[in-house]
């Protein structure tokens, strides 16, 4: 049986100054990935050198969640670009930095340096 509660819409996507900025929420694990695979794909069909993830609402990711990412990270890359990841929780940034994704990504503190593009 399949839910459409809250708590399984791990992704609200705005723009600011131009750049996607997807708000990634709760899990991002088995379950949730395919739904923020579903919410992300139209930033797939678009061109974006820069896709910038908030991630200070996840609380889990797991290796599904981590495959989600690695598909935007390939997109940006293919425009040219870099995503990048800011307002991360110290548990998420360690599985980031275990699995060498924070290669793949730029690194920001917060919002506002991530916008600058000025990463740590």
């Amino acid at each position: 049986m399949s839910s459409t509660s809250p708590a399984s819409v791990p992704a609200h996507i705005e723009c600011v100054q131009g750049i996607p900025v997807v708000a990634v929420s709760g899990r991002l694990d088995t379950v949730s990935a395919p739904v923020f695979e579903a919410q992300t794909a139209s930033l797939l069909g678009e061109t974006h050198a820069r896709v910038l993830l908030d991630l200070s609402g996840l609380t889990y990711i797991s290796s599904m969640g981590l495959r989600s990412i690695i598909r935007i990270i390939k997109h940006t890359a293919a425009c040219g670009g870099r995503t990048g990841i800011f307002a991360v929780q110290p548990q998420i940034l360690e599985i980031i930095e275990i699995t060498g994704f924070d290669l793949l990504l730029d690194v920001f503190p917060d919002r506002e340096t991530a916008l600058n593009g000025k990463s740590s």
